[in-house]
């Protein structure tokens, strides 16, 4: 069985100079969690697609996911 300490945490926040060059941050989490399809369309919108899909998300067939349709 593995010791525990009281130094032990069930976190490890990054320090301010690693923080400050990641490319997300918690924002990110509200944003998708506000509106789910803007946010991944968005998130797809940052790739190069050959045809662009004409819808995020379609559970027309759930539970099979169709994710960015057309494109």
């Amino acid at each position: 069985m593995t010791e525990t300490s009281a130094e032990h945490r069930d976190s490890y926040p990054p320090n301010a100079e690693f923080a400050a060059q990641a490319n997300a941050d918690a924002g990110l989490y509200e944003r998708a969690a506000a509106d789910r399809d803007a946010f991944w369309a968005e998130q797809a919108g940052r790739l190069h697609w050959h045809e662009p899909f004409t819808q995020v998300l379609d559970w027309s067939g759930a539970p099979v996911a169709k994710w960015f349709v057309g494109g």
